[in-house]
């Protein structure tokens, strides 16, 4: 029986993890079924007649006839390519004939804004006395400016 379903995957050109994602079974079922190690169980089997309809009963339980039903033949999806042909078609292009409109250019204005004052402020007499930089690693430093320092 692993024969005649080798031969419908050979029929599709399809790999044995695709035949089993087609039929919705897991790959290491299918995997088991293709080595000899399982039969395949009618579950297997129904789903296999459910997905490929053209493939007979009667081949694929006893190997009796013809692969393929009388009168069916393997039905071929379009593939995207063959789906979009182009198909040229020469389009009579007609000339546009748009009005002449005038634009007149925009006035530029300019807001005229009074002199701002800048206001100075003293410093106030605070002076640095401590600056600390505490590290990731729970460690810090400590500066302090000299005291006898004059600006």
């Amino acid at each position: 029986m692993k024969d005649r379903i080798l031969r419908i995957m050979e029929h599709e050109g399809i790999s044995p993890s695709k035949f089993a994602e087609e039929i919705g079974i897991q790959r290491s079922a299918m995997s088991h079924i293709i080595s000899g190690r399982n039969n395949p169980s009618l579950d297997v089997l129904t789903k296999i007649m459910q997905r490929f309809t053209y493939v007979d009963t009667d081949w694929l339980l006893f190997g009796k006839g013809a692969m393929v039903k009388n009168g069916i033949t393997k039905i071929e999806e379009p593939d995207l390519f063959r789906e979009n042909e182009i198909n040229p078609t020469i389009v009579q292009v007609e000339p546009e004939y748009r009005k002449h409109t005038e634009f007149s250019k925009p006035e530029i204005t300019t807001k005229n804004t009074g002199i701002e004052q800048i206001k100075y402020e003293e410093r106030s007499s605070k002076n640095v006395s401590k600056i600390m930089i505490f590290y990731s690693d729970n460690t810090f430093e400590t500066f302090t400016p000299e005291k006898n320092k004059k600006e």
